[in-house]
């Protein structure tokens, strides 16, 4: 039996009084169901609610809200009930109106978007913490990301009315509607005034001036499409609370006001770039000296490849490329396998002069297989990483 849906007379409502629970089960948990609730089930992108409900005197929570096939709505509880008798139910207000502004603001932000960005929502998810949309689109210009998110602001602002409508098989037809309903029967629309018309059986602000404020927060690729996270009312707020943390603990550490922080950072980036450079130039000036010396105490085998062997304790796999570079270019002849420590592994960088007759690509992947660790590369040169005590 299909449930009353009585949060849509009022989304503000937080508590409702009914006769008759009936004990159920949801995906293996205690359930009620009754005849009609305020608790409104998972659904559209938009989480169910949570609260209280009080059964014959007998108080438990409930802890999610789903609807199933038929429209029953079920009120997932902590605990099974012990007894029965007459309803009295107590939604979780702060995440029902959290819900309501998030909902209503991604309808706003797929118009906009819609609109100013040619960029279509396909799908939606109102999370707990996060909300995303999903845009058939492969790119948007930071611009038109601007302008969609000023067009939404602008609306919250002016505090245009939003109302559901449930209109007639005419009237729906009638209706410029952002995307068409996925259900034939009792269509219901949500109205953004003068804005939006989409049909959605969600919980929704009853003006636009309620949502308070709506941000973009990201915006990356995600499988062929484009995610846009965004947060709403007093996420909007939290979120940059959040960031404005951040960004005074480095002013803080800049000694710098907090619009200089950028500035400070590239200084710091230069500064960087400086001092790498420099360490670079030193580096290859000390492998030069110490490829020298080496290859002094590695005389040419005359079988004309000369294997040499050099253990650096504190080098890293880039250090290692360049030594053993700098001893293959040095000498023809020689083939320069370079290691370092690793964690619980070791680093290997194999490299031929132009004259050695030496495949260092078969080499390491052989190395690789009988030792358990990986690698490989190309006949002049190759690298990898095998366990600590292997023998080579």
């Amino acid at each position: 039996m299909a449930t009353k849906k009585a949060y849509w007379d009022d989304p503000f409502a937080t508590t409702f009084e009914t006769t008759g629970a009936a004990a159920a089960t949801w995906d293996g948990k205690p359930s009620v169901v009754l005849s009609e609730t305020l608790f409104y089930p998972e659904g559209g992108g938009q989480l169910g609610d949570t609260g209280t409900l009080v059964v014959g005197g007998e108080s438990v929570r409930v802890v999610d809200t789903q609807i199933d096939d038929e429209g029953t709505i079920h009120h997932v509880l902590e605990r099974p009930l012990a007894g029965a008798g007459d309803v009295r139910g107590t939604i979780d207000v702060a995440r029902r109106r959290d819900h309501m502004a998030q909902h209503t603001a991604q309808h706003m932000l797929s118009r906009a978007l819609l609109d100013e960005a040619r960029a279509p929502t396909v799908s939606a998810r109102l999370g707990a913490s996060s909300c995303t949309l999903d845009v058939d689109r492969g790119a948007i210009p930071d611009a038109e990301l601007a302008r969609a998110e000023d067009l939404v602001n602008d609306v919250v602002r002016s505090d245009v009315g939003v109302r559901a409508l449930f209109p007639t098989a005419d009237e729906l037809a009638a209706m410029d509607l952002r995307r068409a309903p996925k259900v034939s029967a009792g269509v219901r629309i949500i109205d953004v005034e003068g804005f939006d018309l989409t049909p959605c059986g969600g919980t929704h602000c009853t003006r636009t001036g309620q949502i308070g404020l709506v941000r973009v927060a990201q915006i990356e690729r995600y499988k062929g499409k484009l995610r846009v996270s965004f947060h709403a009312a007093g996420r909007a707020i939290a979120d940059a609370r959040a960031k404005e943390g951040v960004l005074d603990a480095l002013a803080k550490t800049f000694t710098c006001g907090m619009l200089d922080v950028g500035a400070a950072v590239e200084k710091l980036r230069g500064d960087l770039k400086h001092r790498t450079d420099a360490l670079a130039t030193a580096r290859g000036e000390l492998f030069e000296l110490l490829a020298k010396s080496v290859l002094a105490e590695h005389p040419p085998d005359p079988s004309g490849t000369t294997l040499v062997r050099v253990e650096r304790a504190d080098a890293d796999a880039a250090a290692l490329r360049s030594f053993a570079g700098r001893l293959a270019g040095a000498r023809p002849d020689v083939v320069a396998i370079c290691t370092a420590p690793d964690g619980d592994g070791v680093l290997v960088v194999v490299q031929r002069g132009a004259s050695a007759s030496f495949d260092c690509g078969a080499w390491l992947k052989e190395l690789a297989a009988r030792t358990g660790g990986r690698g490989g590369g190309r006949p002049e040169r190759a690298e990898g990483r095998v366990p600590k005590g292997a023998t080579f």
